[in-house]
């Protein structure tokens, strides 16, 4: 006959949902002899529940029963499909001969077409398509490698967990099983997280030392408050997200002893515990220069055997967390590392020049892992700090926060040369500011952008990803990135002059257009392109017609306006690969690469024609006729052997256009066309 194990104390409840967290996975612990569950299931799958409100639901439970069976027969792990096509696993639990459990749980899909295939079938069986199509973003998707590995885990643990209750009813609990339990999670989650650590540890010792109440505090920054992360039996809701100041009771730990007690009520209300506790047993856990975690066991008798096992269990634990620390670190550190270098290729590649401020802040941020930012560089124009990137921030706003030297906090930055790092601008005496509601934390940095001595600018962060404050190794390495910043900074501007230069060296100052001394370069490479690769070039050359008389009746001013009108005529109607510049005066030339005669010709044409038809042009100067062009061109290697050549007989078309009544197009050596 079979036994059962009393776990009125224990909650069956607790360990089904040490067991949920451990793997993630819907569960239920079974009992085989009367074939029903111990408790509900644990987040039951959305399909199985539609399934269940079924007349399918009786099919489900004697599919069950004889996986059950099966499993408890052979003592071997039975996997197997549901009515819905969820894959589940049967793991046999023997606490003794004459105490057997069963866990269920599983409930994934291997692929999309296992839930296609119950999608069809669904209709038949009376469940809604709404319902359905309502849950498809709920469809779990898992590998039959996982399934194993999660059953064969819980196998271990959930025998271990439950032996222990059954032979700590009869006072002797296996020490072995408990010191190894969380080492076999730790190898199944080789990726923790910690507050899945946490719920491991506290619903195993809860469960097996019958806890009242306990938590799991951490302590992020030094002197700060410990904040419960973690509960475990009565008052969950009053414990989890509470602030607790415990360091005056650790403090009190003799050496060499494994926890804290204390059942002095000053000292508990002091330390902000829960005002109905008469005593608290505190045992570290975890302790890093910046972090320090604490179990709390609230109202609960224990045995000194009891503790001594509970704070090495913890100590276990602590080590598991030790480990993913230093993981951790490691990956910061990494990324840390793939962050200067990607600032690097930023810094050092024209590419980037463009959207430089930008980039340098977005990686800044991704760095130190904060949400809102902006950098500043001193304008001594405007005599002013000026926001080149932001985010988190509404650019709208970009003007209203440019601040002078010493305005703000930014401009005090600027103007000190010193970093700043604030934990609570409220509070922080330099600062004398209340927090704005923009910022979803009160701590921030602003560092200096210093190049040579000279501060050129200023980087602010503010709002951690993590909610956590910015620490004095925060601001450390925003220092030490604000030197390679401001190199960056200096470069781009140097590079903006340097082409600024090159342009005004190339470009005409009216017009914009290619200067002279540039469009003899173009015409020599292009010819000697034409010359390698046997392709025809064309030159066009542009006249304006009576410009002396605009220049006489409006003067320079006027007669400016008329040639950068025309030099914009020539962007909009030739085509890219075209190179216009103006020659000097009021004449202009275009080269036409990869063009012969004729294709030059109609280009020209429609040149000649669409500047005769500006009507903007010709109302403000309506009183001199309308604005026209005499264009000559020539061809290589058609029309000459060498450049100087080429532009001669360009030229003589030109002339040639002009003797023949102006407005027209001449190709050398041809008719004119109009």
């Amino acid at each position: 006959m079979q036994k059962y194990l009393d776990l009125t104390k224990y909650r069956w409840e607790e360990v089904q949902r040490c067991l949920s967290s451990l793997t993630g996975f819907s569960l239920l612990i079974y009992d085989p002899a009367k074939h029903k569950p111990c408790t509900p299931i644990t987040d039951e799958n959305i399909f199985c529940h539609l399934v269940h409100q079924t007349e399918r639901a009786s099919l489900c439970q004697t599919t069950l029963a004889q996986q059950v069976d099966l499993a408890v027969q052979t003592q071997e792990i039975s996997f197997s499909k549901c009515q819905a096509n969820l894959n589940y696993f049967v793991i046999p639990i023997r606490v003794s001969n004459e105490i057997n459990y069963t866990i269920v749980g599983g409930n994934t899909y291997f692929a999309f077409d296992e839930f296609s295939d119950f999608r069809e079938k669904a209709p038949r069986w009376g469940i809604a398509p709404a319902a359905l199509a309502s849950s498809a973003n709920k469809i779990q998707f898992g590998t039959p490698e996982i399934l194993q590995e999660a059953a064969r885990t819980l196998q271990t643990i959930g025998t271990a967990l439950l032996e222990n209750i059954y032979h700590r009813n009869h006072y002797q609990l296996k020490t072995t099983h408990l010191t190894t339990l969380l080492d076999i999670a730790s190898q199944f989650k080789r990726d923790f997280v910690p507050s899945e650590l946490y719920m491991v540890l506290l619903n195993t010792l809860g469960i097996l030392f019958d806890l009242k109440s306990a938590c799991v505090f951490h302590q992020s920054e030094k002197q700060g408050a410990h904040k419960g992360v973690a509960v475990f039996g009565f008052k969950k809701e009053t414990l989890y997200q509470s602030e607790a100041f415990l360091d005056p009771l650790l403090q009190k730990r003799k050496e060499g002893e494994d926890f804290v007690f204390s059942d002095t009520t000053f000292d508990l209300l002091k330390s902000k515990l829960p005002a109905d506790s008469n005593a608290c047993y505190l045992v570290p856990i975890f302790e890093s220069p910046n972090a320090k975690t604490t179990l709390a066991i609230f109202n609960s008798l224990l045995t000194k055997d009891d503790l001594k096992m509970i704070a090495s269990f913890c100590q276990q634990a602590g080590t598991v967390l030790e480990k993913t620390e230093l993981k951790n670190q490691l990956t910061q550190q990494q990324k840390i590392i793939r962050s200067l270098t990607d600032l690097t290729t930023i810094m050092g590649a024209p590419l980037y020049l463009d959207h430089l401020h930008e980039n340098i802040l977005e990686q800044t941020l991704h760095l130190l892992q904060a949400e809102q930012g902006s950098l500043m560089v001193w304008d001594p124009g405007k005599n002013e700090l000026s926001i080149k990137a932001m985010r988190g921030m509404n650019k709208a706003l970009l003007e209203a926060m440019n601040l002078k030297s010493g305005e703000g906090i930014a401009g005090k930055v600027y103007q000190t040369g010193a970093p700043l790092l604030s934990q609570n601008i409220s509070a922080d005496p330099r600062i004398h500011q209340e927090p704005r509601p923009r910022y979803k934390t009160a701590s921030f940095v602003s560092v200096p952008l210093k190049l040579r001595n000279r501060v050129i600018g200023v980087i602010n962060l503010a709002d951690k990803i993590t909610g956590r404050l910015f620490s004095e190794e925060d601001l450390q390495l925003l220092t030490a990135l604000g030197s390679y910043i401001s190199i960056a900074i200096e470069r781009s501007e140097l590079y903006e002059k340097t082409e600024e230069l090159k342009k005004i060296s190339i470009t005409d100052s009216l017009t914009g257009l290619l200067n002279r001394r540039y469009f003899q370069e173009r015409l020599t490479e292009e010819v000697e392109r034409s010359r390698r690769h046997q392709l025809p070039v064309s030159l066009v050359i542009m006249d304006i017609d009576n410009f002396k008389s605009f220049n006489d009746r409006f003067g320079h001013p006027g007669g400016d306006e008329i040639l950068k009108f025309l030099s914009v005529a020539l962007r909009n109607y030739i085509r890219t690969i075209d190179v216009a510049a103006r020659y000097g005066g009021e004449e202009f030339t275009v080269i036409l690469p990869q063009t012969n005669k004729e294709e030059a010709r109609i280009i020209a044409e429609r040149l000649c024609r669409e500047i005769e038809k500006k009507e903007t042009l010709q109302k403000k100067f309506s009183d001199l006729g309308n604005l026209t062009v005499s264009i000559g061109l020539a061809t290589f290697p058609d029309d000459a052997e060498t450049i100087e050549e080429l532009i001669r007989n360009a030229d003589r078309a030109l002339y040639q256009a002009k003797l023949q009544g102006k407005n027209r197009v001449v190709a050398f050596n041809q008719e004119p066309l109009i």
